[in-house]
């Protein structure tokens, strides 16, 4: 049954939509048991905590605060996907190893791990703020995924990779490398969304609306970070190709920020949305706002306050779009 996401079509708007009824009802804020703080290294800026080893390569925090945010936000992401943990069509009794990148909390390699009993899966991260706690089956590693990897060549089945957008520089050589690490007839996926902007379907998006004027800005601040802000399917697409997968294609998916849709799912989702911005605009903006994007921490702090207000307010019906992006190694005789 289709989600209400998954769509070229514009997402119709509700007339009647608000944020009022979904704010008591779906702040689904969750969490996970996290190792101790004696084995971190921190640094503290504008009220947030950051790990100190990956703050120069990855601006986004690494608090109780964030990590919730994570949770929440892959819950949100099993919604947009109609509760799949992922769309390749691999084969469950083919799942002997499966690589996570970018495991964040670990909660996606923990879910697939607790359905794939028989599959070794490893979630990596720069920051290590995974649980102590994990099946047996599963296991965390805290390493830099564009440097050289030292795992076996042709070893995954699977490779599973979300949201990196805020890290990676080089994604050419890191799909190379992913390629390179995966087994034949072993697939990648790689789940990604816009920097560029944010979209509307009906013009309600104006260009001084604070949530316009925040995106503007750290649109403005990622592009000075040297991240690329154009990512796209196709460009993916291209860079999987050219690293040598086979049987490539994608998805898209309209994700509304705020529960203005008049789809119940979309509704829905945009609600959850709405309550993973209320930590993730200053998530991902603040760092890089106040760092190189020329903005003081008031100037900041008054972008983000309010943005949220048109986001709750459900009078503006912005998405982003996400994609999800697949690639099949080919095996000894594929034509």
């Amino acid at each position: 049954m289709s989600n209400g996401l998954e769509t070229t079509l514009p997402i119709e708007a509700d007339p009647d939509a608000g944020a009022s009824d979904y704010e008591s009802q779906h702040n689904l804020q969750s969490s996970t048991a996290s190792m101790t703080s004696s084995m971190y290294d921190f640094v503290y800026e504008n009220g947030r905590q950051y790990h100190r080893k990956s703050a120069d390569q990855y601006a986004m925090p690494s608090d109780e605060t964030e990590k919730n945010r994570l949770d929440m936000f892959h819950h949100a992401q099993l919604c947009v996907l109609g509760g799949a943990l992922y769309t390749a069509p691999i084969d469950p009794a083919k799942m002997h190893n499966v690589l996570d990148c970018g495991t964040g909390t670990g909660i996606w390699a923990l879910d697939f791990g607790e359905i794939h009993e028989n599959a070794k899966v490893t979630g990596v991260d720069l920051m290590p703020i995974q649980p102590t706690w994990t099946y047996p089956n599963v296991v965390f590693e805290t390493d830099d995924l564009e440097k050289n990897w030292t795992y076996e060549k042709n070893h995954f089945d699977f490779i599973h990779s979300r949201h990196l957008g805020m890290s990676m520089r080089s994604w050419e050589r890191y799909i190379q490398q992913c390629f390179d690490h995966t087994k034949p007839g072993g697939w990648l996926e790689i789940s990604e969304h816009t920097l560029d902007r944010l979209h509307c379907d009906d013009g309600t998006l104006k260009d001084d609306s604070a949530v316009a004027i925040y995106y503007t800005a750290f649109r403005r601040s990622v592009e000075a970070s040297g991240l690329d802000c154009e990512l796209s399917a196709e460009k993916l697409k291209q860079y999987l190709r050219d690293a040598g997968y086979v049987d490539v294609s994608s998805r898209l998916y309209k994700v509304p920020w705020g529960p203005w849709p008049r789809n119940k799912n979309a509704r829905y989702i945009g609600a959850v949305g709405a309550e993973v911005l209320s930590t993730g605009l200053e998530a991902y903006g603040m760092n890089l706002m106040t760092k190189v994007g020329g903005l003081t921490k008031e100037e900041a702090s008054k972008l983000i306050v309010e943005a949220m207000k048109d986001i709750r307010g459900g009078q503006v019906h912005g998405y982003h779009k996400q994609w999800q992006v697949i690639g099949r190694k080919p095996e000894v005789g594929d034509e």
